[in-house]
């Protein structure tokens, strides 16, 4: 095995992209937590509630990393309300980009943390694939996809590398979006976009295609989230633009 390949078990003890069992505060012999059961379906209620719309909820489902080992101390608890939405219109795509803004707002106007982990809920199209590799039905209170303990090799090397590669860029376009003049902030906006949109679109194609959750770009991804880098990118495009218009 080359060096630079890093055994699981290091990552296992770090605690940074593997975990020995299922997060202890929701999860208790792969049963969650009945009071936070409870709690997170109000939760989805209300949310369905302010999306204003008139379709039946067919699940509200738990997914991503705390319905799996690859839970961190960032991680949130990422709530799945499923409905039909072709019955709102036949344009699925457009029903979601418009469900989608108000989920934004939404989740920034309803600040939730329980137990050390932020709330997050999401509309989703029954039809809609879902790659987790783990599950949970928080409405039947059932396991949908059980998650497997299978710690994966992991090329740390390379995750630092790109990380950093992109901690660097983002550094120079904030020093240059500083110093911009509104024709040069223009140009720095649209290369602020293409960079966050290629980011995005090398985790979404490695997920479904390289390696799952597991694989180099979504955990560059994980990490840049987690360090703040990812946020630092999306307040350079708010400052690009603040700085084409402003005088």
């Amino acid at each position: 095995m080359k060096q630079h390949i890093t055994p699981y078990k290091k990552f296992i003890l770090e605690s940074r992209f593997y975990q020995s069992e299922l997060n202890s505060a929701f999860w208790s012999d792969l049963k969650f937590d009945e009071e936070i059961r409870e709690k997170l379906l109000t939760i989805a209620r209300d949310f369905y509630s302010d999306l204003d719309i008139t379709i039946p909820i067919i699940d509200v489902q738990l997914t991503g990393s705390l319905a799996n080992y690859n839970w961190t101390k960032y991680s949130d608890l990422d709530v799945h309300v499923i409905m039909d939405l072709s019955k709102i219109n036949q344009d699925v795509e457009l029903v979601k980009k418009a469900l989608d803004g108000i989920r934004v707002s939404w989740n920034q106007r309803h600040p939730v943390i329980i137990r050390k982990h932020e709330v997050e809920l999401y509309a989703q199209d029954v039809n809609q694939l879902h790659l987790a590799s783990g599950l949970y039905s928080l409405l039947r209170n059932e396991w949908i996809r059980l998650p497997k303990y299978n710690p994966p090799t992991i090329d740390e090397k390379d995750v630092s590398r790109k990380t950093d590669a992109y901690r660097h860029e983002i550094e120079e376009l904030q020093s240059r979006i500083k110093k911009a003049t509104p024709a040069e902030a223009e140009k720095l906006l649209a290369y602020t976009s293409a960079l966050k949109k290629k980011i995005s679109r090398a985790r979404d194609e490695q997920l479904a295609h390289v390696g799952g959750e597991f694989s180099v770009e979504n955990l560059v991804f994980k990490e840049m989230r987690n360090n703040g880098l990812y946020g630092k990118l999306i307040q350079l495009k708010s400052d690009a633009y603040s700085k084409i218009y402003s005088e």
